[in-house]
C-alpha cells in the first residue's frame, strides 16, 4: 500500500440489469441495482461479545472507610451535576456557529478573561492564561497543609487506607492511624484481616454465592466446591431453529421457505407453481389446500394467467349483455347506477353532489337536486322569486340554489351620527349612535379617552362634546411610599385597574377598569365559524357546539330527518348540517303507495283472516297450516305446501304431509308398528309393518306327490291336477287350452285364464302412474300427456292456467307445473298496469293512473300541470295568460298572478295606492296603477354655486364641488379631465383649473405616451424591445456581438480582443481570452472594476467573476456609436483621453417615411437601416488576412484592410495578389490569393474501385488515388503498425492498416427512446445501448459510509471482507468489499473491491489497478458476453452482462477485526470537531445550494465531520473533505444538477494546460476524438449511457488525439469506409 491514502479506495458501481460498476479516482462507491438486492452484510462477526458480569462483593469494612464513602458518594453527586452543566453547555456550543474570541477559561460555573484569578476550593488557587486554566494548592495557610505516606500525597482531613486492615486519617500535616475492628470469629483465613468461618471457593466466591462464568451457564459455590450446570432446553419441532442474541435456547426461525421465496410465520400466500393451491405458513411449516372456484354467473367463463378460477368477460341479464367494467343507469330507477365486474352486476346509489345548501327537488325522471330553484320549508322557489326571511329589514330571494338576503336600502340622513328606533329599519335623526352606544335626544353622557375626560350631548343626530376636568381618582396619595393604584366602583362592587368582568345578569356586556373610571360597553361577537350555529341560554355569543335547523337545536354528531322534507337525511357536524337524498330501496311491486310524511314508496301490506302481512312476506295460512301463502300488491296467494320426502316406504300420514314413519299405511288401512296382517290383494301372503316399511312373505305350503301341481284361483297353495279339459271361447272359435291365458275381443283390458275347463277372468293390473296429472291411456293411466281441469293437454305444451290469471303452465311428461308470467323490464320510468305487466301505454304517477297524453295537476304542487307520455311524467308550471302589467300580484290561492294589484320589490300595494320607494324610501314616492309601478324622484331645491355636490336624495348642495362624477371636498386639489393635463382646486363650491407644466427634455427623441400629459425620452428599438438611450446589450443572435444604443441610433459589431497579460487562456464560453486573476502592473482589481491597459483610450479591461475558480479580467476595444447622416465637415476627432469621434450637428432621425431605407454613415465599416423608428447600424466582418500588420493597407472610403500579396506560412513564401497555387500537404485543395486574404477549395474526386488485395495509394502531386499492389505499414499512437493489421479504438470504432493508410469503421446507433421507468444500459462489447428497467443505486464512500438503496446512510467500522450487494434471487453477481484497519483504533476504510459473475472474479485495486481472476489486465479489457472494463478519464468503469449463477465463495483470508460504533469526534476532542463542523460547512453553503432541494446535505454532512475527525490533521484530512464532498456532488449529478463547488484551493483538479485541457465538473464520458469526430454530437452522446464524471476535457472546437487537444484539421488522415458494426480486437502491438 502507498500510504494511508492509498486505502480510500474509489468506487462506483452501477449495477442494473446490465450491472456496470465505475471506479472514480475522487473516491465514492455507487451501486444502482434492480429491485431484490440486498444492502450491506457482514461476513465477519460483527455483533459484540456479552462480558461476563464480575461477581464479588467487597469485604465489610469499618466505620471511617464509611464516612470515606460517603464523602466521595457526595463528591460523585456534585460531579455528575456540574458534568450535566457541562454536557448542556457543549451540546448549546457544538450548535452555535464559532467565531475567534479572547480566551477565556471555565470554572465554578462561569468563564473568566484572560489573567482572572479564582479558588474552587478553599486551599487550591487558580489563573486563567491563554485560555487554560493553572490550578496551585495554597499551602502556606495551616488549614491547607497535607500530609505525605508512602511516597503518596494526601490533602487536609482526607482520609485514606494503605493496607485493607488499616484507616488512617490526615489532619494539619499530621497522620493517625487505627486498625479496622473485627467480628468475632474461630477460623482465621490466611490473608484477610478478620477470620472467616466458612470456607469460600476459588477465585473469592464466598458460600452460597451463584454467578454466570457464560451467559449460559449458572455455578455456585456450595462447602468450597464450584458446581456449574448448562441451560435446560426443550425440544424443537420446526425445521430451522436458530438462538437469538441474550438467549440460552435455540427458537424456531419465524417465517418459512417455500418454492424459493421467504414468508413470514403466519402469512398465507398462493403457490407460484399451482395457483389453485392456497398456502399457509405455521410454526415454520407450509400447508397447501386446494383452492374452491365459486361458481360463475356466465356459461362460459374464461381461464386467466397466473390465476386458478376462470372469471366473466361479461354480465347478461334480462336479454342485455354488458362488457366487464360497464356502468349503466338501472331502468325505471335513476339514481342506481349497475356495473358490470367479472360476470357479477353490482349497483349502488348514485351520489349527487350537493353542490348549494337549499336546491330544488329533482325532475321527474332524473336523480339529483338542482341548483336551478330552492327547496325551503316545505315550498319550492322559483330562480329569482322572493323568500321570507322573518327579518322586516332585509330583503331575500332564491338564487342558484341558495338564499341570499340584502338589507332594504336607506336613504341619507341629514346628520353624522343617527340612533336606531326599535321596530325600525334605517337610522333616524331623532337619537344618535356614537361609539356603538344608543343615547336619546337631548341625552347627556360622559366619556374617558386617554386620560382625558369629556362631557358630551346628543341633539337631533348630532353629538358635540367638550373636556372637562376628569373626576379624582379614589385612591389614596401618602406623603411618603407608593401611590395606591386606582380602584373602580361598580353596583356596590370594587374591581382592580386594569381588569376586566362580565356584569351580573348582562352577559352581553363587557367592564374593565381604566383609571378608576368603570368603562362598559357591548360583547361584539366574531362570526361563528359553522352554517348553523346555536345561541345557548344566558351566553351572549351563538357557538358550533351544536346545530338550530328550521328551528331545532340538534346535537353535534347527531342524524335527522328532515321535517320539511321528509325525502333528505341530515347530519349536525361542528354547528354545520348537511343533507343528502334518502336512498329508497327498489320496490318489487307494480303500485307501490307513499303515506303522509313518508319519503318512500313501498308495496301495499296484504289482509288475511284479520291478520296483516308485510309485502313479500312468505307466511302459513292462519286457518289451514297445509297451505303457504306470500302476499304480493296488497294480495295474499296461496297454495298446498310443497312436503318433502318420507324417509320410509309407507309413511302414515300427519298434519299436512304423509311423514310419520311410525307406523304403515297400506292397502288403505293404517296398522301400528310392528303388527302382522294379511296382504290385501294376496291372500297367500302375509305382512309385517316395520318403521313405516311393510315386508310381506308368501305363507308355507305343504309338498305334491304330482310332477306339475296346479295353482286353482283363490287358491294359496298349488293341488296336483285332474284330467284336462278345455274351455270355450267367448264368442265361438277354437277352445282354450287347460292353463292357457286370453284376452277378450271386446275388453283388451281383462285377460282370461282356462283351469280345468273353466275360464276366469280378471282385469289387468295399472302400475301407478309415476306423474301427477297422467292422462288415460288404452287400459292404464299414461305420463305422455297431461289431464288437467278436464281437459288433455300434450307433453311439453304451454298453455295459460285455467283458474289463476297471468299464470303459465307447461305439460312436461305428465306433470303440469304453473307460475306467474314472466314480466319484461318496462322502458319507462311511470308505467301504468296492465293485465298482467306493467305496460307504457299509461302512467302510475303517486298511486295514481293515467291514459298516456292525459294532462293532470301535480299532486305535490297544486300550481304544476303533469302530463302522462308513453309512461314517461313531464312537470312543468302551470301556463298563465301573459299579463300587460309590469309588476302583477298573485292573490293568495291562486296560481297565476293578475294586475288587480302590485307586487314591488316584496311590497304589496292595491290600486291607486301611493307609497314610498322600498329602494329610496326617503327620496322618491311609487305609485301602483293597473299592476305596474311608477316611482318618481322627490323635487330638490335649486343650487346656487357652479359645481354644487350631491347632498342627501342626490340634491345638489354647495357645500363641497362635484366634478368629473366625483365630490371633492373643499379646498381639495385633484386632477383634471383625462387628457387635459389640468390641475383643478375646490373652493366654495366652485372649481378653478390650470394647466401643469412639463419639465424641459435634453434629448433629441421625445415620445408624448397616450394618456400622458408631457413626453418623455425615447431610447432606442432593437428586435421589438426598448433600451434607455447609453444602454449596452449582448446581440442575442451573435453572443459575441455587443451593441449600443446613442442618440436613438443602435450600432452593432463583434468583440475586438485585446491581450494585457503574456499567457491568456481562452475557455469554452469565452468571446475574448482571459487572464488569471484580476492583477495588473502590480495593482489588484476587485469584480465589476474596469481600467485602461495602455496609452490607447480605446481599449478597455475589466474584472470579471466566473462561474469556477477566481476571477479574471477580459479586454477588448471600446465600441463607437455610429454618426447617422453627419457630413464630413461636421465630424469632430476625439478629445484627449476620448476614444470616439462626435458631430457637431444634430443626426439624423428615422422618421416613417424613412422605414426600410438605408444610409451609409462616416464610418465604412457600418451599414445603417431605419427600423422600428431607429437607426439600427451593424458592422461589416473582414476577411482574416495573411500578410503582417506593416503591410496592410486601407483604401480611401473602404473598411477592410487589404494587402498587395498574401504569405503562405506553411512554406514561407510570397505569392502576388490573383495568383493560385496547390496545397503541398494536400494536392486535392487549390488556393487564390485575394488582396491578402487566402481562399481554398477542394477538388472532386471519381469513385474508384481497386481488385482483390490492391490497395488505393496516392500519387505525387495529384488529387485523386490510385490502386497499387503494396504491404506499406501504418503509424498509430507512436507504433509502427504493420498492413493488413486491424486494432479497436473503442466499442464502436475499429481501425485496419492497408498500403500504409489507416482505415476505419464506426457503427452507427439507431434513435433510442424508453418509457418512464426505463434507462439505456450498455451490453459489454455492444456499442449501441438498449432500454433495461431504471437502475436503483447506492454508495461507498470515507470512512466508510454506505448510502443504501433505500437511501438511508450507514457508518460501519468492520475491518474484514462483506457482501456489499448481491443479487438474492438468481445470485447472477456479488460485489465483496474488503476494509483496512485504519491504523487509529476502531476505524476502517476500503482497500479493494470484488465483483463476482458467474465463474470469473474482477479484483478493482487501488491505483486503478484491475485483475481478472487474479491476473492484472491492461484498459480496455473485454470478456464476451460476461464484462467490459474500460478506463475514462481517471475512472474506471466496469459493464457486467447478468444472467450467470454466481457460487458463493469466501472472501480474501486476513484476520477480521469486529465492527463497532465509533465516534472518532469523541477521541478526537473538541477543538477537532469544531474544526471538521467549519471545514464541512462547504455543503450547506452556496456553491451546493441548487442541489439542496433534491439531495438533503445532512447526512453527508454527518458523514464529512465524522470523516474528517478519523483522518486527523494534515494533508490527509484535506483528501477525506475532497471525499465527502465529492461524494455528495455525485449524488447530485444523479438528480440532474451539477455544482461547481471546487475553488483555487479547495479539491482543484490539475489539468495539463499545455496539451490544451480544461476541467469540467461533470465532463462527457465518450470525448470527441478524430475516430468518431464524424458521429454528431447528439447521437455520440445518445449511446454513450456512462453516468458524467469530472475530469480534464478538450474545449469545444477541439478533438483529442494522444493525450493532446487539437484542432479536426490536425488530426492524422483517417479513412472512413462505412458504418458497418465492428468487431472489438486488440489494439496495436497488444
Amino acid at each position: 500500500m502507498a500510504g494511508p491514502r492509498a486505502a480510500l479506495l474509489p468506487l462506483v458501481l452501477q449495477l442494473t440489469s446490465l450491472a456496470q460498476v465505475s471506479v472514480t479516482g475522487g473516491g465514492g462507491v455507487i451501486l444502482r441495482e434492480p429491485p431484490q438486492l440486498v444492502d450491506i452484510h457482514d461476513s465477519g462477526q460483527q455483533e459484540p461479545a456479552h462480558p461476563s458480569a464480575p461477581a464479588g462483593a467487597p469485604q465489610e469494612q469499618g466505620r471511617p472507610l464509611e464516612e470515606r464513602l460517603g464523602r466521595l458518594e457526595a463528591q460523585m453527586v456534585a460531579l455528575r451535576e456540574q458534568n450535566k452543566e457541562l454536557e448542556a453547555r457543549v451540546r448549546q456550543l457544538e450548535s452555535c456557529e464559532c467565531r475567534p474570541a479572547s480566551a477565556q477559561c471555565w470554572g465554578l460555573g462561569q468563564a473568566w478573561p484572560d489573567g482572572a484569578r479564582w479558588e474552587p476550593e478553599p486551599c487550591t488557587a487558580c489563573v486563567c492564561r491563554e485560555g487554560a486554566a493553572h490550578c496551585e494548592p495554597k499551602l502556606g495557610l495551616p488549614h491547607c497543609r497535607g500530609c505525605s505516606h508512602n511516597g503518596q500525597a494526601y490533602r487536609n482531613g482526607e482520609t485514606f487506607s494503605p493496607d485493607a486492615c488499616t484507616t488512617c486519617h490526615c489532619l494539619e500535616g499530621a497522620i493517625t492511624c487505627t486498625q479496622k475492628p473485627c467480628p468475632r470469629g474461630p477460623c482465621p483465613e490466611p490473608g484477610a484481616c478478620c477470620p472467616d468461618c466458612e470456607p469460600g471457593c476459588p477465585e473469592g466466591h464466598r458460600a452460597g454465592e451463584t454467578w454466570h462464568p457464560e451467559p449460559c451457564v449458572i455455578c455456585t459455590c456450595q462447602a468450597g466446591t464450584v458446581r456449574c450446570q448448562g441451560p435446560s432446553c426443550s425440544e424443537l419441532n420446526c425445521l430451522e431453529s436458530y438462538t437469538p442474541p441474550g438467549e440460552c435456547c435455540p427458537v424456531c426461525r419465524p417465517g418459512c421457505e417455500y418454492e424459493g421465496h421467504s414468508y413470514e410465520e403466519g402469512a398465507s400466500f398462493l403457490s407460484s407453481s399451482n395457483p389453485c393451491l392456497q398456502c399457509s405458513c405455521l410454526s415454520g411449516l407450509v400447508r397447501c389446500i386446494p383452492l374452491r372456484c365459486p361458481p360463475n354467473p356466465c356459461p362460459e367463463p374464461v381461464p386467466r394467467p397466473g390465476h386458478c378460477c376462470p372469471t366473466c368477460q361479461g354480465c347478461t341479464e334480462g336479454g342485455s349483455h354488458w362488457e366487464h367494467g360497464q356502468e349503466w343507469t338501472a331502468p325505471g330507477d335513476p339514481c342506481r347506477i349497475c356495473q358490470c365486474l367479472e360476470g357479477h352486476i353490482q349497483c349502488r346509489q348514485r351520489e349527487c353532489a350537493s353542490l348549494c345548501p337549499y336546491p330544488a327537488r329533482p325532475l321527474p325522471g332524473t336523480c339529483c337536486p338542482l341548483c336551478d330553484g330552492c327547496f325551503l320549508n316545505g315550498r319550492e322557489y322559483r330562480r329569482g322569486e322572493p323568500v321570507g326571511s322573518g327579518d322586516p329589514c332585509s330583503h331575500c330571494r332564491c338564487a342558484n340554489g341558495s338564499i341570499q338576503c340584502e338589507p332594504l336600502p336607506c336613504p341619507p340622513v341629514p346628520c353624522r351620527h343617527p340612533g336606531r328606533i326599535p321596530g325600525q329599519c334605517c337610522p333616524v335623526c331623532d337619537g344618535c349612535e356614537y361609539q356603538g352606544h344608543q343615547y336619546q335626544s337631548e341625552e347627556t353622557f360622559r366619556l374617558q379617552e386617554s386620560g382625558r375626560c369629556f362631557r358630551c350631548s346628543c341633539q337631533a343626530g348630532e353629538v358635540s362634546c367638550e373636556e372637562q376636568e376628569c373626576p379624582v381618582a379614589p385612591c389614596a396619595l401618602p406623603a411618603s411610599g407608593p401611590q395606591l393604584c386606582p380602584a373602580c366602583v361598580l353596583d356596590g362592587e370594587e374591581f382592580a385597574e386594569g381588569v376586566q368582568w362580565e356584569p351580573d345578569g348582562q352577559p352581553c356586556t363587557a367592564c374593565s377598569c381604566h383609571d378608576g373610571v368603570p368603562m362598559c360597553g357591548a360583547v361584539l361577537c366574531s362570526p361563528a365559524p359553522c352554517q348553523h350555529p346555536t345561541q345557548p341560554p344566558g351566553s351572549c355569543c351563538p357557538s358550533c357546539e351544536s346545530c338550530t335547523y328550521h328551528g331545532q337545536v340538534y346535537a353535534n354528531g347527531q342524524n335527522f330527518t328532515d321535517a320539511d322534507s321528509p325525502c333528505h337525511t341530515c347530519h349536525c357536524e361542528e354547528g354545520t348540517v348537511r343533507c343528502s337524498l334518502v336512498d329508497c330501496p327498489p320496490t318489487t311491486c307494480a303500485r307501490p303507495q307513499s303515506g303522509p310524511g313518508q319519503c318512500c314508496p313501498r308495496c301495499p301490506d296484504c289482509i288475511l283472516e284479520e291478520q296483516v302481512f308485510v309485502d313479500g312476506e312468505s307466511f302459513s295460512h292462519p286457518r289451514d297450516p297445509c297451505q303457504e301463502c306470500q302476499c304480493r300488491e296488497g294480495h295474499a296467494r296461496c297454495q298446498p305446501r310443497a312436503c318433502p320426502p318420507a324417509p320410509c316406504a309407507h309413511p302414515l300420514p300427519g298434519s299436512c304431509c304423509q311423514s310419520n314413519c311410525n307406523g304403515c299405511a297400506f292397502g288403505g288401512k293404517e296398522y301400528p308398528n310392528g303388527a302382522y296382517f294379511p296382504h290385501p290383494s294376496d291372500p297367500c301372503r302375509q305382512c309385517r309393518c316395520l318403521g313405516g316399511s311393510v315386508q310381506c312373505l308368501a305363507r308355507h305350503c305343504p309338498p305334491l306327490p304330482c310332477p306339475e301341481p296346479v295353482l286353482l284361483p283363490d287358491e294359496c297353495c298349488p293341488q296336483c291336477p285332474a284330467a284336462s279339459s278345455g274351455c270355450p271361447r267367448p264368442g265361438g272359435g277354437v277352445p282354450a287350452r287347460h292353463l292357457e291365458h286370453f284376452s277378450l275381443p271386446e275388453d283388451p283390458c281383462r285377460r282370461c285364464l282356462c283351469l280345468y275347463g273353466s275360464v276366469s277372468c280378471q282385469r289387468l293390473p295399472c302400475p301407478p302412474a309415476p306423474c301427477a296429472h297422467p292422462r288415460q291411456g288404452p287400459c292404464c293411466p299414461s305420463c305422455d300427456g297431461c289431464l288437467y281441469q278436464g281437459k288433455e293437454f300434450a307433453s311439453g305444451e304451454r298453455f295459460p292456467s285455467p283458474s289463476a290469471a297471468c299464470h303459465v303452465c307447461l305439460c312436461w311428461e305428465g306433470s303440469v307445473r304453473c307460475e306467474p308470467r314472466a314480466c319484461a323490464p318496462a322502458q319507462c320510468p311511470f308505467p301504468a298496469r296492465g293485465d298482467c305487466c306493467p305496460v307504457c301505454e299509461g302512467c302510475e304517477y303517486l298511486g295514481e293512473t293515467y291514459l298516456s297524453s292525459q294532462e293532470f295537476p301535480d299532486p305535490r304542487e297544486p300550481c304544476n300541470l303533469c302530463t302522462c307520455l308513453g309512461g314517461f311524467v313531464t312537470c312543468g308550471r302551470r301556463p298563465c295568460e301573459p299579463l300587460g302589467c309590469s309588476h302583477p300580484l298573485t292573490p293568495a290561492g291562486h296560481c297565476c298572478p293578475t294586475c288587480q294589484g302590485c307586487l314591488y320589490h316584496g311590497v304589496t300595494a292595491a290600486p291607486g295606492e301611493t307609497l314610498p320607494d322600498p329602494l329610496d324610501p326617503g327620496c322618491s314616492l311609487c305609485t301602483c296603477q293597473e299592476g305596474s309601478v311608477q316611482c318618481r324622484k322627490k323635487p330638490c331645491p335649486p343650487a346656487l354655486c357652479p359645481h354644487p355636490s350631491p347632498g342627501p336624495c342626490f340634491c345638489p348642495v354647495c357645500h363641497s364641488c362635484f366634478s368629473q362624477g366625483q365630490e371633492h371636498q373643499d379646498g381639495e386639489e385633484f386632477g383634471g379631465p383625462p387628457g387635459s393635463c389640468e390641475w383643478c382646486r375646490c373652493q366654495a363650491g366652485r372649481v378653478s383649473c390650470a394647466r401643469l407644466p412639463c419639465p424641459p427634455l435634453s434629448c433629441p427623441l421625445q415620445v408624448t405616451e397616450p394618456g400622458s400629459c408631457c413626453p418623455r425620452c425615447r431610447g432606442c428599438l432593437a428586435g421589438g424591445e426598448e433600451h434607455p438611450e447609453g444602454s449596452s446589450w449582448v446581440d442575442p443572435q451573435s453572443p459575441c456581438s455587443s451593441c449600443m444604443c446613442h442618440d436613438g441610433v443602435v450600432t452593432c459589431a463583434r468583440l475586438q480582443c485585446v491581450s494585457s497579460c503574456a499567457r491568456p487562456h481562452q475557455g469554452l464560453n469565452d468571446c475574448c481570452p482571459r487572464c488569471s486573476d484580476c492583477e495588473h502592473k502590480g495593482r489588484k482589481y476587485e469584480p465589476g472594476e474596469s481600467f485602461q491597459p495602455g496609452a490607447d483610450p480605446c481599449e478597455v479591461c475589466i474584472c470579471e467573476l466566473q462561474p469556477e475558480g477566481p476571477p479574471s479580467i477580459q479586454c477588448h476595444r471600446r465600441q463607437c456609436p455610429s454618426l447617422v447622416g453627419c457630413p464630413t465637415s461636421q465630424l469632430l476627432p476625439p478629445g484627449p483621453q476620448h476614444c470616439c469621434p462626435t458631430c457637431a450637428q444634430a443626426l439624423s432621425n428615422c422618421t416613417e417615411s424613412l422605414l426600410g431605407s438605408e444610409l451609409a454613415p462616416p464610418d465604412a465599416c457600418y451599414t445603417c437601416q431605419c427600423q422600428d423608428l431607429t437607426w439600427l447600424c451593424v458592422h461589416r466582418a473582414c476577411p482574416e488576412l495573411s500578410c503582417p500588420l506593416s503591410e496592410r493597407h486601407t483604401p480611401p472610403g473602404s473598411c477592410c484592410p487589404m494587402c498587395r500579396e498574401c504569405v503562405v506560412e506553411a512554406e514561407g513564401r510570397r505569392v502576388a495578389d490573383g495568383e493560385s497555387w496547390q496545397d503541398p500537404s494536400n494536392p486535392c485543395i487549390t488556393c487564390t490569393c485575394h488582396g491578402g486574404h487566402v481562399e481554398c477549395d477542394p477538388e472532386e474526386c471519381p469513385a474508384l474501385s481497386c481488385p482483390q488485395g490492391w490497395a488505393k495509394v496516392p500519387e505525387a502531386g495529384r488529387c485523386c488515388e490510385r490502386c497499387q499492389a503494396s504491404a506499406q505499414s501504418c503509424a498509430h499512437q507512436g507504433r509502427e503498425v504493420a498492413s493488413g493489421e486491424s486494432w479497436a479504438v473503442d466499442v464502436c470504432t475499429t481501425c485496419s492498416c492497408v498500403a500504409g493508410t489507416v482505415r476505419c469503421q464506426s457503427q452507427r446507433c439507431p434513435p433510442l427512446s424508453c418509457g418512464p421507468d426505463e434507462a439505456p444500459a450498455l451490453s459489454p462489447g455492444s456499442c449501441c445501448p438498449r432500454c433495461l428497467p431504471r437502475p436503483a443505486s447506492c454508495m461507498a464512500f470515507g470512512d466508510p459510509h454506505y448510502r443504501t438503496f433505500d437511501g438511508r446512510l450507514l457508518h460501519f467500522q468492520g475491518s474484514c471482507s462483506y457482501v456489499l450487494a448481491k443479487d438474492c434471487r438468481g445470485g447472477d453477481f456479488s460485489v465483496h468489499v474488503t476494509n483496512a484497519n485504519r491504523g487509529r483504533r476502531g476505524v476502517a476504510w476500503t482497500q479493494e473491491v470484488a465483483v463476482q459473475l458467474g465463474d470469473v472474479t474482477v479484483g478493482l485495486l487501488q491505483g486503478r489497478v484491475v485483475t481478472v481472476d487474479g491476473r492484472p489486465v491492461a484498459l480496455p479489457f473485454l470478456q464476451e458476453p460476461l464484462l467490459y472494463v474500460e478506463l475514462q478519464r481517471r475512472t474506471v468503469i466496469l459493464h457486467a452482462q447478468p444472467g450467470l449463477q454466481v457460487p458463493e465463495g469466501p472472501g480474501p483470508s486476513r484476520p477480521c477485526f469486529k465492527g463497532r460504533e465509533v465516534d472518532p469526534c469523541k477521541a478526537s476532542g473538541y477543538r477537532a470537531r469544531r474544526e471538521a463542523n467549519a471545514r464541512c460547512g462547504v455543503l450547506k453553503s452556496s456553491p451546493f445550494s441548487r442541489c439542496h432541494a433534491v439531495v438533503p446535505p445532512e447526512p453527508f454532512f454527518a458523514a464529512c465531520v465524522y470523516d474528517l475527525c478519523a483522518c486527523g490533521p494534515g494533508s490527509l484530512a484535506d483528501a477525506c473533505l475532497c471525499d465527502a464532498l465529492e461524494a455528495y456532488a455525485s449524488h447530485c449529478r444523479q438528480a440532474g444538477v451539477t455544482p461547481a463547488w471546487r475553488g483555487p484551493t479547495l479539491c482543484v483538479v490539475g489539468c495539463p494546460l499545455d496539451r490544451g485541457f480544461v476541467f469540467d465538473e461533470c465532463g462527457p464520458p465518450c470525448p470527441r476524438t478524430c475516430f468518431n469526430q464524424h458521429i454528431p454530437l447528439g447521437e455520440l452522446a445518445a449511446h454513450c449511457v456512462r453516468p458524467c464524471v469530472p475530469g480534464c476535457q478538450c474545449p469545444a472546437g477541439l478533438v483529442e488525439h494522444e493525450a493532446h487537444c487539437i484542432s479536426p484539421e490536425a488530426c492524422p488522415p483517417v479513412q472512413l469506409t462505412g458504418d458497418q458494426p465492428p468487431r472489438p480486437l486488440p489494439s496495436p502491438g497488444q
